[in-house]
C-alpha cells in the first residue's frame, strides 16, 4: 500500500485514513509511512508550508523541521 512514488497528497491521506480508523496500516506500514512523508515534506514543501487533507496536516517550519498532526 506504501508507495514512495505516490503524490505526498495521497500518502497524507493515507495517514488520515488510517488516524480515523477507515483503513489499518500494521505498525512498520504506519512508521515508514510517517517516516516518508516527513522526507517528502522537507523535499517537496516551502519553508512555513502547510499542506492539509482532511484531517492531516503537515507543515514545513520555517526551521525546515517538519510536522505531520491529525485533528478529529
Amino acid at each position: 500500500m506504501i508507495n514512495a512514488e505516490l503524490p505526498i497528497t495521497e500518502l497524507l491521506k493515507i495517514a488520515a485514513d488510517n488516524h480515523r480508523k477507515l483503513i489499518t496500516l500494521p505498525e512498520a506500514e504506519r512508521v515508514q509511512l510517517i517516516a516518508l512523508l516527513k522526507k517528502r515534506g522537507a523535499e517537496e514543501l516551502d519553508y512555513g508550508e502547510e499542506l492539509t487533507i482532511e484531517s492531516a496536516s503537515m507543515i514545513r517550519r520555517v526551521t525546515g523541521a517538519v510536522g505531520i498532526y491529525f485533528g478529529t
